[in-house]
């Protein structure tokens, strides 16, 4: 068998750290000389993929996931959701392929990925259920803030008038989104002021006045088609972090039944179809991010409670990626990694605040003069105002009133006296102040000498 490629591209690939998305695509060794499928080595080829990743393609990964966690803890609007794989993970079977089960690769870097899409489809699936109330309590949520988070769809089976057609299974589970939806109207149970600002916000000026006038249960029940809104939340592509890819082999009886040919019967061949898998254990990074300012405010402050259920819920009982109805792609919050970036989080914003702070101190400090911004920048950095000790101790008083003997400085005096008054009340205004009746001095000599010279350059200056 070989690949769809020249001679000399096989000889350059022996060996060669290459991405399994392009030996999956690209490469993938499944033709015979004549260029027909072999339908007996797909399970060989698929071999050449499903093994432990590449060193340049491990550490690509890792760099993809660093990347958006750099950009995550520098976003104050995003809700991270780190999980864990329950059970094997598989995303892009629809694609073609010569296996007939494709698999979602990111290109140009041949890894695999969950492209955002697909996580806001099953987000919005688990938001619609909450809201719905089809599984029990709502956790908050109700229609409007699916519209209003997730975009507003007309022609949803929980909304549509018109009947569904299709499987039976999804037949009944329609029916019973829409009777759920109607139930909900009738209930009435949504704001009232956060109905109006969707109806100004969706319905054109030619009908708005008369929408915002009938009665607001009248409106949902009979939605137009050509409302439409988009969404306030985004959602990141997720990288899957793994050190290997797998293979999965499933073995259909009766394909000759189920593909309407003839009757089942136990004497037909089995026939395995294997295809590729992400193994359980893997971990996966969700990020969300939320354009609050088109958000009603209850909404604006509320979101990121409510995205949390949404994703509890897809983690309980949805699941991610395709064949979740047969259990894979389930999934648990990795508590974890959570805690340490809230943390990071955290850090990188009390970092920014201080970073904030000394930016703006410093353009105060630039409309000082040379000697006072070393002054109070000397002052803040050890801290003179709380420490007595600190301003006090060595000479650093005494090389400052030196210096001012020959530099006057209006705002060195002034930080200098309103230090002294803190720290020694009364001695510039009498630096030889006594007590008692052997007339001792308050003040030491040194506080005394330093005092008068403050008191000679503050008359200098004012002069």
């Amino acid at each position: 068998m070989k690949a769809a490629i020249p001679n000399y591209m096989t000889r350059h690939l022996e060996g060669r750290d290459t991405a399994p998305g392009h030996r999956f695509s690209l490469y993938f060794p499944v033709w015979q000389d004549n260029w027909k499928r072999a339908e007996s080595g797909k399970k060989d080829a698929l071999k050449t993929v499903a093994k432990t990743l590449p060193p340049g393609s491990k550490k690509l990964a890792e760099n993809l996931r660093q990347r958006q966690q750099a950009l995550a803890l520098q976003n104050p609007d995003l809700a991270y959701f780190p999980a864990k794989s329950n059970s094997p993970f598989m995303t892009g079977i629809g694609n073609e392929h010569p296996l007939e089960n494709g698999f979602a690769f990111l290109n140009p870097y041949g890894l695999p990925y969950l492209p955002g899409s697909s996580v806001k489809g099953v987000l919005r699936s688990a938001a619609e259920e909450l809201a719905l109330g089809l599984y029990g309590e709502t956790q908050g949520w109700d229609m409007l803030s699916v519209w209003w988070l997730f975009g507003f769809e007309a022609g949803n089976a929980a909304i549509s008038q018109k009947p569904y057609k299709g499987d039976r299974v999804l037949v009944e589970e329609a029916e019973r989104r829409q009777q759920a939806f109607q139930a909900w109207v009738k209930k009435a149970a949504f704001e009232h002021e956060t109905l109006k600002r969707f109806i100004d916000t969706v319905v054109t000026d030619k009908y708005k006045k008369e929408s915002l006038k009938n009665d607001p249960q009248r409106f949902l029940s009979s939605l137009s088609d050509e409302i439409s809104l988009q969404g306030a939340l985004r959602f990141w592509d997720v990288y899957p972090q793994s050190a290997s890819l797998t293979m999965g082999i499933l073995t259909p009886h009766h394909s000759g039944y189920f593909n309407g040919k003839n009757a089942p019967h136990d004497s037909e061949q089995p026939v395995p179809n294997v295809f590729l898998t992400i193994p359980p254990g893997s971990d996966f990074d969700f990020y969300c991010t939320c354009a609050k300012t088109r958000l009603p405010e209850a909404l604006q402050q509320n979101w990121q409670a409510l995205i949390k259920s949404a994703f509890e819920h897809a983690f309980d009982w949805l699941g991610f990626g395709a064949k979740t109805a047969v259990g894979y792609g389930q999934m648990t919050q990795h508590n974890e990694y959570l805690h340490d970036f809230e943390n990071r989080k955290k850090d990188a914003f009390i970092k920014e605040e201080k970073d904030r702070q000394q930016q703006e101190r410093k353009k105060e400090l630039a409309a000082y003069t040379p000697i006072a911004q070393q002054f109070i920048e000397a002052m803040e950095e050890g801290n003179w105002r709380e420490d007595k000790n600190a301003f006090w101790q060595g000479d650093v008083v005494d090389k400052w009133l030196t210096r001012l003997s020959e530099e006057l400085d209006t705002t060195v005096i002034t930080y200098l006296a309103e230090l002294f008054n803190r720290h020694f009340p009364g001695l510039l205004d009498d630096p030889d102040k006594v007590q008692g009746k052997k007339k001792k001095p308050v003040f030491s000599e040194r506080q005394r000498k330093l005092a008068i010279l403050l008191n000679s350059h503050k008359s200098c200056n004012e002069k």
